[in-house]
């Protein structure tokens, strides 16, 4: 000890080391130059732009740092010759300063243009880590999170851990889904972003922004109350203001041949943007999976919105609901899409969005249904074996014009023009009797909305809107075949006709005043006023044998709905450190018509819907939100048709014949902890709503037929849960994730000759599964749910369904890879049968030559050849099993080709 004691004494004195390192320090400061500037737009200075220091070219950068309240900045470096400046910040496009490096001091003073994508504040540079956090985005690296086997935009998010990419390529942080998917700054499709991130390579992708707080209104960042969230894609600097895209085909190599074929083309510039999409498949691939989105775009909880949600209501639909199954396993389909999208930005002020798109589909669905009903003495069971056949030809075009007025005033209108064909067949044996069953419509939509924005100071806005819509959906439809001589009391008949007029004329205006407080207190007022004028025709026929009509009473209706309603809405939120107490009023007074067969009912009456939503931060990763509200709202026109009206086959219903007002009142308690980039984040959450006043249905039940006519009753109570836990353990290298939820019903329903019958349903959904993020050669994603549904009335039906997967990802090579996904169905089968577990299996392997920008892959689908599989549900009423026909086995080979 005390040798080394005599050695420690020997070195420098700390006196010493701390002179050598104050020269050092000196010296190096000596052969730094000094970059500064000031970053100004409008002549104003500009807070919180990021400024980077790179070579020309490159995409690291030397240093970085932000603007200071004043807009100024200072960068310090010792390399000399030609360097380029980045300057980045909200709601301003990016620009790029190229300078020349002596041993002077340079001074770069920079003006900004309003436009661009979201700034990075308070940045934390971690370079092992592949991203970085800012106060509101988190910027991802996306060559962090490939294993090679991604083709597109949509298969890279799903391997981010903490972004929920669901069967129908929605996304989701937690339980919110993202408003839009924007590349540099610019968004083509709003919420209907899977034209985009499922179409798009992922080859000219550098990062994924995940943008919290996001305001769609670029006048109302920092204004606005907001809790969207958006995502950005940024492209790599050698793949913008140029042509690039990817090509893709693919075949089956035997009988039955399926095939899918698309075409990506786009160009990312400063000034122009271009987006050109086209594919065609029959392998079950949906197109067009958001096509709503499109058509009726728009959100409620956003100041200047209105009409948000008003359309045409929808008559008759048979397209199957396949809870938890792999829709592409049944869907026959001969899918073609052609989209053409464009930005362009004509002046620094102007700018223009055009989206257009084809898309004829045809579809086929084939089920057979054994259905059985069970209450007291009515006992039957029906069958019902159907071939359902959709042809579907939508052409839809969306044009954008922004003008920006001067630096704090916005002008935007938004216009559609869409025409929405559908014919649907079907064939039918019901009960052993066949019918041919027909559907047509062929309708239009046009909506058009302006919006004025003023930014009347850094903390307040007004902005305004007016909208026009106008839809027309007639229908027509027919069987064949006559099940209801029972119910009419007529025989002879050949076929049965129901035409139908359903149109909508809307007009909507308003004007919503923000204002953002100095402590952090937020004021939103709104007025509008809304017109609606809503007409439905419906003639129900039976055609006899010889060609002639009847028209039976109570079977065809002739109506329109008029409603104006002139509107307040008032909210004040108070921040007081963590705490924030929000509440609300809406009201309004609404002029109602009903008008039905020459017969006029007007009703006046005031809708008061008040609120209360506070906030408490518990720490630093936690937070609690509480909401309670009390809302009014009228009956819609389906729920005032006074006379029956068929909706397919068996199945004819009728409204109440008269407004009504419609009261409730609901509390949620929500808990977060953590965020998408912990080890450990959560949401969890809780809600009880009571309905005051609800339309239940009192029904008549045949083998036949059913008559529903839809009543008004008191006091139905729905209480829920969901919980979602995200746990990555290290020691397994992988991401854990527990979904519960749970949903509970108490409500009363009708039927003819058993009265009144008192409904407790109940359903139960909870999941786990794991996800690693191994740095080898395989990789594991696998997990199960389970399902239970029940309903108790005078007896009680249960239900489980359960489904559990594996997905195995190899790595041979950096060129080489190979997937199998493995998937396992149960479902709780109980007429008389056996519940059936149905196994499924897909293999792909890949060769991706990169000297040529082409992968190569062979797939094999549905290995098992499952030809069917049956899929059971039970409702307050009875219990089906329905048996779905399947894509059968094939192989392709294919190629993808980026360029």
């Amino acid at each position: 000890m005390g040798t080394r004691k005599g050695k420690m004494n020997s070195g420098p004195s700390p006196f010493w080391l701390l002179l050598v390192g104050m020269w050092l320090i000196t010296f190096r400061a000596q052969a730094q130059v000094l970059i500064s500037g000031e970053v100004t737009s409008g002549g104003k200075p500009v807070g919180g732009v990021r400024v980077d220091l790179r070579l020309p070219g490159a995409t690291g950068f030397l240093g970085y740092t932000f603007t200071s309240q004043e807009g100024k900045y200072q960068l310090r470096t010792q390399q000399s010759g030609k360097l380029s400046l980045h300057f980045r910040a909200l709601s301003y496009k990016p620009v790029i300063k190229e300078i020349g490096i002596t041993q002077q001091d340079t001074v770069v003073n920079i003006e900004l243009v309003a436009g661009g994508v979201e700034q990075l504040q308070e940045v934390v540079i971690n370079a092992r880590r592949p991203y970085r956090i800012g106060k509101d985005t988190i910027e991802l690296d996306v060559k962090s999170f490939l294993r090679g086997d991604e083709r597109t935009v949509e298969d890279l998010l799903k391997k981010i851990p903490g972004l929920n990419v669901g069967t129908d390529g929605s996304i989701k942080i937690g339980e919110k889904e993202v408003e839009k998917v924007m590349v540099e700054g610019d968004d083509f499709f709003e919420k209907g972003y899977r034209l985009l991130t499922q179409n798009m390579s992922v080859q000219p992708l550098d990062k994924v922004q995940v943008l919290q707080r996001y305001s769609n209104n670029k006048h109302l960042k920092g204004i606005e109350n907001s809790d969207k969230v958006a995502l950005n894609l940024q492209l790599k600097e050698n793949s913008r203001s140029r042509w690039l895209g990817s090509l893709s085909a693919s075949g089956s190599v035997t009988e039955p041949l399926f095939y899918q074929g698309s075409i990506n083309l786009m160009n990312f510039g400063k000034r122009s943007k271009y987006y050109v999409l086209g594919s065609a498949n029959n392998n079950g691939v949906d197109a067009v999976s958001s096509i709503n989105n499109l058509l009726y775009p728009g959100q409620s909880d956003e100041p200047g919105q209105i009409g948000i949600g008003v359309m045409t209501p929808t008559l008759i639909d048979y397209t199957p609901d396949l809870p938890d199954f792999d829709y592409k396993r049944t869907n026959f389909n001969h899918d073609r899409l052609l989209s053409f999208n464009t930005i362009l930005n004509p002046s620094k002020n102007f700018k223009i969005k055009w989206l257009g798109f084809a898309n004829p589909t045809k579809k086929s669905f084939y089920r057979n249904t054994v259905q059985e009903y069970h209450i007291e003495d009515i006992q039957f069971t029906n069958t019902e074996l159907y071939k359902f056949h959709k042809k579907t030809d939508n052409y839809f075009s969306r044009l954008e014009l922004q003008y920006d007025i001067n630096t704090r005033a916005t002008l935007t209108y938004t216009g559609n023009l869409g025409s929405l064909g559908r014919n649907d067949s079907g064939d039918l044996l019901f009960n052993g009797s066949g019918t041919a069953e027909l559907t047509k419509t062929q309708g239009i939509l046009t909506n058009h909305n302006l919006t004025h924005t003023f930014k009347l100071s850094p903390r307040e806005a007004i902005v305004s809107s007016a909208r026009w819509i106008l839809q027309k959906s007639p229908l027509d439809y027919s069987i064949d075949e006559y099940y209801y001589e029972d119910l009419f009391q007529v025989g002879g008949i050949a076929n049965i006709n129901q035409h139908a007029e359903n149109n909508l004329q809307y007009m909507g205006v308003t004007s919503h005043y923000v204002r953002r407080q100095k402590g952090g207190d937020y004021i939103e007022f709104a007025i509008a006023n809304e017109y609606k004028d809503q007409e439905l025709v419906s003639d129900f026929v039976l055609l006899t044998e010889d060609g002639s009509a009847i028209r039976t009473g109570g079977f065809s209706n002739q109506l329109s709905l008029v409603t104006n309603n002139t509107s307040v809405m008032a909210k004040y939120t108070v921040k007081r450190r963590k705490w924030e107490w929000t509440p609300l009023l809406n009201t309004g007074f609404v002029h109602s018509s009903l008008h039905t067969y020459g017969t006029t009912k007007r009703r006046e009456n005031w809708l008061i819907s008040p609120g209360l939503l506070t906030k408490w931060t518990l720490n630093p990763k936690g937070k609690l939100e509480a909401q309670l509200s009390f809302s009014q709202t009228n009956t819609q026109l389906m729920e005032v048709v006074p006379n029956y009206f068929n909706t397919g086959i068996r199945n004819f219903v009728k409204g109440l014949d008269n407004m009504a007002t419609l009261s409730s009142s609901e509390g949620t308690l929500m808990y977060s902890y953590g965020n998408m980039l912990d080890k450990f984040f959560a949401n969890f959450s809780i809600g009880y709503r009571t309905m005051f006043d609800y339309i239940s249905n009192q029904s008549m039940i045949s083998p036949s037929y059913n008559l529903t006519k839809q009543v008004l009753l008191k006091d139905k109570k729905n209480w829920s849960y969901n919980a979602q836990f995200n746990y990555y353990v290290t020691p397994l290298g992988g991401n854990f994730k527990l979904d519960a939820g749970a949903e509970f019903s108490d409500y009363e329903t009708g039927i003819a000759g058993v009265g009144n019958r008192q409904i407790h349903s109940g359903s139960h959904n909870y999941g786990l599964s794991f996800k690693s993020v191994w740095r080898s050669k395989v990789n594991i994603y696998t997990g199960s749910s389970l399902q239970f549904t029940s309903f108790r009335s005078e007896s009680t039906s249960r239900l489980k369904n359960t489904y559990s997967f594996l997905n195995i990802f190899f790595k041979a090579t950096a060129d080489i890879q190979a997937h199998l996904k493995n998937e396992v169905y149960r479902f709780g089968d109980f007429l008389s049968q056996t519940p059936k577990t149905y196994y499924f299996s897909d293999l792909s392997f890949s060769y991706d030559v990169k000297k040529i920008k082409t992968r190569f892959d062979i797939s094999a689908r549905n290995l098992f050849n499952n030809r069917y599989f049956k899929n059971a549900v039970i409702t307050d009423t009875y219990r089906a099993v329905t048996e779905y026909r399947l894509l059968p086995r094939y192989i392709s080979i294919g190629l993808d080709h980026s360029f």
